[in-house]
Formats: C-alpha cells, sequence, structure tokens
C-alpha cells in the first residue's frame, strides 16, 4: 500500500462546529468535550496517574473517533493496549502557556516511521486536555527485516558520495526507520545514517557549478566540509533521501569593556587567581580568542582574560560576542522561558578572530557560523582604519545562527526543500526580534529594522528583508518558491524562507480599527517558538500555519474574544502570501 500521510489537529478551546482538522473529518473532536470543566474531562483523569497515560488516554479517543480505517492499524496494532504505535520521545515545560507537551513518534513493528509525530498538550497542573497535533500515516507495507547489513548499507552509500566516505569507522551506527518520500509514494525500511562528512554527488556539481548553501555572505566550512544524514534502503542499497545535516557553586562577577563599536557594555564573566575571564557560570557562556588561526586548529584552553574586571578596548571582538551572546540567552530564558539553546542550559562557546582555509587563508574571512555547537566569528578590514571588524558586532546574524540550536534540539526541521525553508525562516524570525529587543525590551514596533545583516548582501543590501524579501531578489508569496526538488541550496532553504518571513512580517504588523496591533512582538514570539517546539521534521509552510493556529487558541484559551483576533489576524498574514 502507498504512503497516506494525515495531519490531525485539535484544541480544546475551540467550539466543536469551528474546530479545524487538516487532512481528517471534523469529528475528529466529536467525542471529547470542548468545555474543560465537564465531568467527562475531571472525571476522566481519576484513573491515570502519570503525563504518559494521560496523554495516550487523550490520543487514543481523538484518533477513534477520526475513524479511520488506513491508520487504525498503524497505531493499534502492538503489544501496548494504550496507542502502542506511538512511543513517547520527550516531555517540554510551556511555561509562558502554563502547559506541558508530550512529543510521540510513531513506529510499526518498534521501527520509528520517518517524519511522523504526535503531540498532545495538557495543563501543567491538572493533566486536562488542552491541544492535540498530529502527523501519521497508515502502515509501512515493507519487510521490517533488513536484507543487508549496516556495513553493506555505508559501502553502497559510500559510492554514491562525491568522494569516498573518510574514517567509515568513526561513523555513528545507524537506526533502522521507514521512510516514504511523499504521498502516495511506495515505503522503504532504510538505514538512517547520520553527520556523515560527505555530500551527495549532485550536491557536490552545484557547486562546482557556483551555487552556494550558505547565506551568500562569505565562505563558509559548513560549504567545505558538508555534512548530510542519508537514507538508505535497507532491502537494495539504494539512497532514498538525504538532507543536511548543519544548519547546535560558581559566582558571576560583573565585567565591563568596550564592543566593536566603541560602547561600554557590562556583562557576567569569572574570577580566577590572577584576574577575570570571559566565562559567565549563570549563563553557561564562554568566550574566547583563537588568534587568527584556522577554524580546525586546535580551540585555545582558556577563554579571554583581563588583569582588570575592566577589558577596556583590549579586545572588542570577544566583548561584543560575549555581550551578545548573554543578550540571545536572555531573550531565549526571559522572553520565550527556555533554558539556553537546548533547552538544559548547554554551553555557549564562541570564538573570535578565526579563520577558514576555505575562505583563503587570510586574516579576512567574511562569516560568522553556528559549526560543530558553537560560534565562530571571522572579521574584516576596518574601512580607512587599520586592524579588523569582527563579525561579532551582529546581533541579529548572532541570534540567527544561535536559533538553528533551538531548531536542532526541538523539532529537528530537515534542512531541505519547505522544512529547511522554515528552519531558515525561524532562524531570521527570532533574529530579527533579538536585534529589536534591545535596550527596549522591545523597541516599539514603529521603530522596528526588518533587515537581518544589515549591509551583508549584494551592493549593500540587507541579507534578508522581512518586510519586503522582493527588494533582494527573493520570493514573497508561495506560487514563487524555487529550486524546490533541487539539490540548489538544499531545496531553495535560503531562498523560500522568505515567504514564511513575510508571513510572519504581516503578523507582527496586523493592526486594529485603531491601529494597535493585534498581538504583541512578545505575544508573536511566544506563539511562533510553540509552534517551532510541536512541528514535525518534515513540516511544510501549511503544516506550521496549522500548528500556529493551534498553539494561539492554547495561549488565549482564558479570552475568546482575543483568540478569535488573533486567529483571524495569522490566517490573513498567512493568506496574503498564500499559505492558506
Amino acid at each position: 500500500m502507498a504512503a497516506k500521510f494525515k495531519s490531525f489537529s485539535f484544541n480544546a478551546s475551540d467550539v466543536v462546529s469551528e474546530t479545524r482538522s487538516l487532512g481528517a473529518p471534523k469529528s475528529l473532536s466529536g467525542e471529547l468535550s470542548t468545555d474543560p470543566k465537564t465531568a467527562e474531562s475531571a472525571e476522566a483523569l481519576d484513573h491515570l496517574f502519570s503525563d504518559e497515560a494521560a496523554a495516550r488516554h487523550y490520543a487514543e479517543k481523538l484518533l477513534q473517533s477520526a475513524r479511520d480505517d488506513d491508520l487504525s492499524p498503524a497505531i493499534a496494532s502492538e503489544e501496548s493496549s494504550v496507542m502502542p504505535g506511538l512511543a513517547l520521545e520527550r516531555t517540554e515545560e510551556l511555561y509562558p502557556a502554563k502547559t506541558r507537551t508530550l512529543h510521540f513518534e510513531q513506529r510499526s513493528h518498534s521501527i520509528p516511521i520517518f517524519g511522523t509525530n504526535a503531540v498532545v498538550e495538557i495543563e501543567a497542573d491538572t493533566r486536562r486536555l488542552v491541544s492535540f497535533d498530529a502527523q501519521l500515516t497508515n502502515p509501512p507495507d515493507v519487510s521490517s527485516v533488513a536484507s543487508i547489513s549496516p556495513s553493506e548499507a555505508l559501502e553502497k552509500l559510500s559510492d554514491d558520495c562525491a568522494s569516498p566516505i573518510p574514517d567509515r569507522e568513526s561513523i555513528n551506527a545507524p537506526q533502522l526507520c521507514f521512510f516514504a518520500e511523499d504521498e502516495g509514494e511506495d515505503w522503504h525500511l532504510t538505514y538512517h545514517f547520520k553527520d556523515v562528512p560527505v555530500a551527495p554527488r549532485e550536491v557536490a556539481e552545484t557547486l562546482e557549478a557556483g551555487h552556494t548553501h550558505g547565506h551568500g555572505i562569505g565562505p563558509s566550512p559548513r560549504d567545505q566540509f558538508l555534512h548530510f544524514d542519508y537514507l538508505v534502503d535497507a532491502h537494495s542499497g539504494d539512497v532514498v533521501y538525504y538532507y543536511s545535516a548543519q544548519p547546535f557553586i560558581d559566582v558571576p562577577v560583573v565585567l565591563q569593556g568596550n564592543d566593536e563599536f566603541g560602547v561600554r557594555r557590562q556583562f557576567f564573566g569569572r574570577s580566577k587567581a590572577a584576574g577575570f575571564e570571559l566565562i559567565d557560570p549563570l549563563r553557561n557562556i564562554e568566550t574566547y580568542d583563537h588568534g587568527f588561526k584556522d577554524i580546525n586548529a586546535q580551540s585555545p584552553a582558556a577563554a579571554i582574560g583581563s588583569e582588570a574586571a575592566d577589558l577596556a578596548s583590549s579586545n572588542t571582538a570577544g566583548v561584543s560576542a560575549h555581550y551578545h551572546a548573554q543578550l540571545v540567552f536572555d531573550f531565549f530564558n526571559d522572553v520565550l522561558k527556555r533554558n539556553g539553546i537546548d533547552g538544559k542550559g548547554m554551553r555557549v562557546i564562541s570564538l573570535v578572530n578565526c579563520t577558514y582555509s576555505g575562505g583563503g587563508g587570510t586574516k579576512a574571512w567574511r562569516n560568522a557560523v553556528w559549526w560543530k555547537d558553537r560560534m565562530w566569528y571571522g572579521q574584516t578590514p576596518r574601512s580607512g582604519k587599520s586592524g579588523f571588524e569582527s563579525f561579532s558586532r551582529f546581533l541579529d546574524v548572532i541570534a540567527h545562527e544561535l536559533s538553528h540550536g533551538v531548531t536542532a534540539t526541538t523539532s529537528k526541521l530537515v534542512y531541505r526543500d519547505e522544512p529547511g525553508a522554515l528552519n531558515e525562516s525561524f532562524s531570521d524570525i527570532f533574529g530579527v526580534m533579538v536585534a529589536n529587543w534591545y535596550p527596549g525590551k522591545p523597541n516599539p514596533l514603529s521603530s522596528w529594522n526588518w533587515e537581518l545583516g544589515a549591509g551583508l548582501g549584494e551592493g549593500g543590501l540587507p541579507l534578508r528583508d522581512l518586510s519586503d524579501p522582493a527588494r533582494t531578489g527573493d520570493p514573497d508569496h508561495w506560487s514563487k518558491r524555487k529550486y524546490i526538488g533541487t539539490p540548489i541550496d538544499n531545496g531553495g532553504v535560503h531562498v523560500n524562507s522568505n515567504i514564511h518571513n513575510k508571513a510572519a512580517y504581516n503578523l507582527l504588523t496586523t493592526t486594529d480599527s485603531s491601529g494597535d496591533p493585534i498581538l504583541t512582538p512578545e505575544q508573536v514570539a511566544l506563539l511562533y517558538y510553540l509552534t517551532l517546539t510541536r512541528l514535525s521534521r518534515r513540516a511544510t509552510f501549511k503544516d506550521c500555519l496549522r500548528v500556529l493556529r493551534s498553539v494561539s487558541a492554547t495561549y488565549f484559551r482564558g479570552d475568546p474574544a482575543a483568540m478569535a483576533a488573533a486567529r483571524k489576524a495569522i490566517d490573513q498574514a498567512y493568506a496574503r502570501v498564500g499559505i492558506e
């Protein structure tokens, strides 16, 4: 049987007659009251002693009410009695909404089905159902027993790549998963090889033809040291899919110093035996000076240090990097209630004064990248002056790059075609938001700069302009998508991201009859963050709209008028770019 993918949405705040369910009958909500105060909703929890039990209970009721003959065998055919085809992957606390989400992956014969997910949102204190979003499919009709070994699959993969895979012993053992390219396509049992340091042959050919895979700033190690995830058929050895793997008690003391613009900044560091160093133990931020060495050279052992708590102008690049990383952390922590990049307080390591042999090997390297879970900053000669200007001066670019790390640890949007464009767009949106958040937290919308990477594009243009994508030659409507399904820029991820960027701009600037914003910037930031955390890894623009509508209902569930206004604004913002 060919693959049949179906999307489901339910929100307890919806009136039954208004419940939207894309790809499923409206009866999806028919057997579950939309009033969380009903006896059924409250009493149904009496026998449920865990969040997972409650989530499975709700998922079962909702999916049974959908009455889908194709789907039912896939979610109820294994040993467990409640939703056996769904395996719990992770739980996330959504403090702004006072809810908790449980993320499930669909499996068949205990093997994951790539790109599927089910997200059950419950109230943190009562375990009552808030929302349900899922991308599920019918049972794969291909043997679950591999015909070739992982080593044989890796050998065939190596033959298919642009060059032989070096040091194959270092490649992690692959995971089996079921995969189908699109609706109506055949199922495959595949080996999922992660982070392979060799590009597909067709991608390498596009690079040789002059197409880059970056932001259009300067050479990047992500162009030369391309890493990809591959799905290799476990029966035939054919590569059926690939996508880029890279788009990642200690008391602090207050330090100060001049940044790249000569502005005095205060930030946190740490004291040491002979002075101070740029390590913020409160935020887990560390900043190092790479000494104009190539990014492949060994990193310095010690963070940037100073005998005095005032660094003055001794390392303006380091001060900018450290201070800006602090601002990005504070935005994630204070606005989005997320503990760092991965939600678990991971270290944010920045290295300034970096060079890159792939960019000519000189001290000038016109780029800043999130690579190997670190931020690397290049620099350009100062105009009319001696010395260099560090890319650590660009707060929006830094926030963009660090946001890729948030995506990598939440939805894991594959870096290809529309999912990859969404991956880039979320980084663009948060990059622009962070840059406009300070010092006013946030600044008035009327004074926002909608450019990302001002002056870094061709002819002095920005890299992006959320308010006017056509200004940089990028599409501003879904009908104008470019490169989808081609190896060029991984299916146009940096180009088509502007379609969703424009929708976000529309949403942020939608006003009521009095000229006041329907949604505040903080509300929009939270809604996009909540959306990002529950998208499936192969989500499209339309999937994003569906989930955004659902999280808005959750966020405004106590204010029906605000919910209706928010949903209307969302629908109109996306319809104007052809996403409906």
